[in-house]
C-alpha cells in the first residue's frame, strides 16, 4: 500500500524528540516496525507534531499508541475534507433593515448591557458607553486576510493599526511569506476583523491587529496563497514567545487569536448510524426527519462537492491550539454553523458516529480548531423569543463544547473591496469614505469576534492573565438574564434548544475600572 502524509501529534507531557527517534528509526524498535519512515515536514519549533510519510495501516496503527493525541491525513489530500467559514448572508435584516448607512455592530450595545435594551429591532436611548480600548494587546484574526487600508483599521488619530510582518521572520519558523499577504478577496476576514478591533464596528479600538490569511480560506478571485494550516499555529507561537516583557507590567502583551473558520466532512449517504452505542440501520434513518430525531442534520456540502456536510475534528490542528493556549495565548473559536450538537469527550453523544460513503462521520464533536480551555462562541439571533427571551441562532451549534454565546445574526461591520458578498460602493458603502465597504452578515463567524475583542479590553488592565483565568472571567460574569431553552440535552427538532450547553450571554461589564481587576 502506498504512503500517504499524515500529521502525528503526540499527547501533552511527550517527549517529541524521542518519539522522532523511533520513528525514523531502521532498527524495527519503534511504533512502526520494520522499516524507517520518512519525515515530510518537521515542524521544527513545534514540540508536539511532526509529518510523516505513512500507509494507512500504518496510521491506524499508531493511533492506537498510548502517547498519541491523533494521527490524520494531511486535509489537502482528503477530497471529503473542507474548509470554510459558513457565514450566512440574508436579504431581510431584523436589528437593522438595511445593509448600508450609519448603523453599528448591535451586539456591542446588546452586550454591553445586564438587560435586553432592545424592544423589537429598536434600541433604547443610550450608546455603547466604554472605557478600554484594547490598549496594550494584540488581536491575531486568522481568516481570509483582511483589507489593511480599510479606514477601520486607523487609529483615532488616522494611523494604521495593521501590524504588516513577516510572519516567518518575525517567529524564527522557516519558510517564506506569501506574496500581498495583507489583502482580502473574500470579506470575511475584513468583516470579522471588523467587529473584532474595527474603530466603528469593533470592541479593541486601540488594539494592534495582525492578519494570517489562511491558505485556502482566500477569496475565489485571490491570486496569492495563504500561510498554510501547519505553520499557521508555528509563526503565532514562535511570534508571541518572542515578544518582550514590559517592565512596566511583569508581562507581555497578550495575544488574542480568533479562529472563524473550521474543518468540514462531506458525505452523499448514510448506510447506518450508531446513537449512544445502539446501531440504527433500515427504517430507523431512512428519511432526514428521522435522522435529524438522532442529531444529524443534513446540512449543504456543496463547497466540497457532496450532498451533505457535517463538523470535522482534526487532532493535529486541536493540539496547535492546546500549544497556543500553552504558550499563554487567548484562542477564540467560531463554533460552526450547521446546527449540530457539540458534546464533550465525556458526554454520552461524543462517540456517535454515521457509517457513510466517505467513511466514518463523528458528527458530535464539533469542529477544528477546537480545545475545551478555548471559548468556543455560539451565535444569538437578532430576533428575540417570544416572551421578552433572547435565543440561540437556529444555525448555530450548541450542546456541552460551546461555552459563551454572543449576537451573530446580522452583524454590521467592515467589508472588503473584493468580496464573494455582493457589496459595492452603490450598495454598502463605508460612512464618511465611500471608497470602502461595510455589510451586514451572519454566522457565529460573527459571534466569535465579538468575544475576542471584549476579551481584549479586560486584557488591557489584566495583561498578565492566564487563558484559564480569562476563560473563568468571560463565563462567570456572563449575564443572568439567561437565553431561551428547551431544558433537554436530546432536543434535536428544536433548533433554538442549547442542547446542554451552560445558559450563557456575554457580558462586557467593563464600564468602570473598579470592577475589572482580575478576581472581580
Amino acid at each position: 500500500m502506498s504512503e500517504r502524509e499524515y500529521i502525528v501529534s503526540v499527547n501533552r507531557g511527550v517527549d517529541l524528540v524521542a518519539f522522532n527517534q523511533e520513528m525514523i528509526a531502521s532498527t524495527g524498535t519503534g511504533a512502526i516496525p520494520g522499516r524507517n519512515v520518512a519525515v515530510l515536514n518537521a515542524r521544527a519549533t513545534n514540540t508536539r507534531i511532526t509529518h510523516y510519510d505513512l500507509t494507512d495501516a500504518e496510521a491506524e496503527t499508531l493511533r492506537a499508541d498510548p502517547r498519541i493525541f491523533g494521527v490524520d491525513l494531511l486535509p489537502e489530500l482528503d477530497p471529503n475534507t473542507g474548509i470554510g467559514f459558513g457565514a450566512i448572508q440574508e436579504g431581510d435584516f431584523t436589528k437593522t433593515t438595511l445593509d448600508r448607512g450609519n448603523y453599528l455592530n448591535w451586539g456591542m450595545r446588546s452586550m454591553n448591557e445586564a438587560t435586553n435594551p432592545y424592544s423589537g429591532v429598536n434600541a433604547s436611548a443610550g450608546g455603547y458607553n466604554y472605557t478600554l480600548d484594547g490598549s496594550g494587546v494584540d488581536v491575531v484574526i486568522v481568516d481570509s486576510g483582511i483589507q489593511a487600508d480599510h479606514p477601520e483599521f486607523q487609529d483615532a488619530a488616522g494611523a494604521s493599526r495593521v501590524q504588516e510582518i513577516d510572519w516567518f521572520t518575525a517567529s524564527g519558523v522557516s519558510g517564506t511569506m506569501p506574496t500581498a499577504h495583507y489583502t482580502d478577496y473574500d470579506g470575511h476576514g475584513t468583516h470579522v476583523a471588523g467587529t473584532s478591533v474595527g474603530k466603528t464596528y469593533g470592541w479593541a479600538k486601540n488594539a494592534k491587529i495582525f492578519s494570517i490569511k489562511l491558505n485556502g480560506l482566500q477569496g475565489s478571485s485571490d491570486p496569492n496563497v495563504g500561510i498554510s494550516a501547519a505553520d499557521m499555529a508555528d509563526v503565532i507561537i514562535g511570534w508571541h514567545n518572542a515578544k518582550p516583557v514590559d517592565p512596566a507590567t511583569g508581562a507581555k502583551r497578550p495575544t488574542v487569536v480568533n479562529h472563524s473558520w473550521g474543518y468540514l466532512r462531506g458525505y452523499n449517504t448514510v448506510t447506518n448510524l450508531t446513537y449512544r452505542g445502539v446501531l440504527k440501520t433500515g427504517t430507523d434513518i431512512d428519511t432526514a426527519a428521522k435522522r435529524n430525531a438522532f442529531g444529524l442534520y443534513p446540512a449543504s456540502g456543496a463547497s466540497i462537492g457532496a450532498t451533505y456536510a457535517t463538523n470535522l475534528r482534526l487532532s493535529s490542528v486541536d493540539a496547535d491550539v492546546q500549544l497556543m493556549i500553552d504558550a499563554g495565548i487567548h484562542v477564540c473559536v467560531a463554533a460552526g454553523n450547521r446546527s449540530h450538537k457539540i458534546d464533550i469527550s465525556t458526554g454520552d453523544d461524543f462517540s456517535n458516529f454515521i457509517a457513510a460513503n466517505t467513511g466514518s462521520v463523528e458528527y458530535q464533536k464539533g469542529s477544528s480548531p477546537s480545545d475545551d480551555e478555548a471559548h468556543i462562541v455560539g451565535s444569538i439571533d437578532s430576533a428575540a423569543h417570544g416572551g421578552g427571551l433572547e435565543q440561540k441562532a437556529t444555525y448555530s451549534e450548541a450542546g456541552p463544547g460551546v461555552s459563551i454565546y454572543a449576537p451573530g445574526t446580522d452583524i454590521m461591520s467592515a467589508m472588503s473591496t473584493t468580496n464573494k458578498f455582493g457589496a459595492t460602493t452603490l450598495n454598502n458603502p463605508y460612512p464618511g469614505n465611500a471608497a470602502f465597504l461595510i455589510n451586514n452578515i451572519s454566522g457565529t463567524s460573527m459571534a466569535s469576534p465579538q468575544v475576542a475583542g471584549m476579551l481584549a479590553l479586560w486584557l488591557q488592565i489584566n495583561p498578565g492573565a492566564t487563558p484559564a483565568q480569562a476563560k473563568a472571567f468571560i463565563s462567570t460574569s456572563a449575564k443572568t438574564v439567561k437565553l431561551y431553552d428547551t431544558a433537554s440535552v436530546v432536543d434535536y427538532t428544536d433548533t433554538r434548544s442549547l442542547l446542554g450547553s451552560t445558559n450563557r450571554y456575554a457580558f462586557n461589564k467593563f464600564n468602570s475600572s473598579i470592577q475589572m481587576k482580575l478576581g472581580n
